[in-house]
């Protein structure tokens, strides 16, 4: 097949769960495919070199500005308030961007257009000389309520609930411009299904690279919970801020010297401020997040907002780590409570479960366990891209 991805950037380095999955199944899908991959970015840039190596044709488009702060970032909030999209549509959206893609399309014949991210959807509203699909990394709508739900200041919950109903909008529109679409898991493909659509959409999962997440030798350290995450997403923040104001200071009534690493890349300045928390360490990037991950006795997982299913879990899986994670942040993935994996949801439970996991080696060794034995047997890329690369033949 000749297949155009169209993506926000090119997916690299592979330092976030979308660049993470968007990347591996790429490389499955040039295995055996001619891949053009057009996206915002640089084409002398190294994730453009590393895409090229990897027999990937980049397309660069010029970037938009999307920083998240400044006097012309507020503007474009505002001005939003006047669209019947959401902003996140409304900001991803580049004339250049678009009139690349139509001149691609004229000039050669692509079998199947991904689109690798839902609000890129608008793009392909019109196409009709190939197929396209969605990839639903999440259901966006079901962040934005969740974002709505744990919001207490009142001029955002206001804004953000705007948003939420101009995403829910979007989203049951943009899946019947496209012939197919992928979720990461049943949970988010239920939701597409029930748009009454002439098609059904495939459920791809995510995956782990199991040759480079392996088991450490070192020894954990007795009282280090580690957790991984982009820092700039805001579902990460709040796993952050959630443990740091409401867990931590429960766990520190019985162990006064725990410690938790939060290590992902581009905290921001309110993030950062959680290092002045005795018991928390917000690292920014890292050149390897497996030494931390070693170096940790548990896994935490304390996400509240979050959709898709959770590349962090299976990467801390593949490591043999026990995993305690709220009810949110295991969505999506095949796991079972007490035997792959614990789950608590109220800062209570967590701390109680992060205490008796501390105490119980057993407990801990049949979840690392049983967890290593499901990443093997379900989650590997190569399995995962075959999926895709068949259901993109079948459509």
């Amino acid at each position: 097949m000749k297949i155009l991805i169209i993506d926000e950037e090119f997916p690299y380095p592979l330092n976030s769960g979308k660049r993470l999955r968007t990347s591996n199944l790429t490389y499955e899908l040039a295995l055996t495919n001619d891949v053009s991959y057009l996206a915002f970015g640089d084409i002398a840039s190294e994730a453009a070199k590393h895409f090229k190596s990897k027999n990937i044709q980049p397309i660069a488009v010029t970037p938009i500005n999307n920083k998240k702060s400044g006097l012309s970032f507020y503007l474009k909030l505002m001005t939003n308030l006047f669209s019947s999209e959401p902003y996140i549509v409304t900001s991803h959206y580049s004339s250049e961007f678009e009139t690349q893609l139509l001149k691609l399309i004229n000039e050669q014949k692509f079998d199947v257009i991904i689109c690798e991210w839902t609000p890129y959807a608008q793009y392909v509203k019109n196409i009709t000389k190939s197929k396209s699909i969605i990839v639903a990394h999440n259901i966006e709508s079901d962040i934005w309520k969740r974002y709505y739900e744990n919001e207490s200041n009142p001029l955002k919950r206001f804004y953000i609930g705007l948003q939420y109903k101009k995403v829910l909008n979007f989203e049951k529109n943009c899946f019947k411009w496209v012939d197919g679409a992928t979720a990461v898991s049943s949970i988010d493909a239920s939701f597409i299904k029930k748009l009454n659509l002439p098609y059904t959409p495939a459920i791809i999962e995510n995956g782990v690279d199991t040759d480079f997440f392996t088991p450490s030798d070192t020894t954990p350290l007795p009282h280090r919970l580690a957790f991984t995450g982009s820092m700039d997403w805001r579902p990460n923040q709040d796993a952050a801020e959630f443990f740091a104001s409401e867990i931590l200071p429960l766990l520190k009534k019985s162990i006064p010297d725990i410690e938790a690493y939060f290590i992902g890349r581009n905290p921001p300045p309110h993030i950062k401020e959680l290092n002045k928390i005795d018991g928390i360490t917000i690292t920014g990037m890292v050149d390897d997040v497996r030494t931390y991950i070693a170096d940790g006795s548990l896994y935490i997982v304390p996400l509240r907002i979050g959709g898709g299913s959770r590349l962090k879990i299976l990467e801390a899986m593949g490591m043999k780590k026990p995993i305690i994670s709220t009810s949110v942040g295991a969505e999506g993935l095949e796991v079972t409570d007490l035997h792959d994996i614990l789950i608590a949801d109220t800062p209570q439970e967590f701390c109680d479960t992060i205490l008796k996991a501390l105490k119980d080696k057993a407990l801990c060794d049949k979840i690392a366990k049983n967890g290593f034995s499901l990443v093997h047997e379900k989650y590997k890329w190569s399995s995962i891209g075959k999926k895709l690369n068949k259901y993109l033949s079948e459509l």
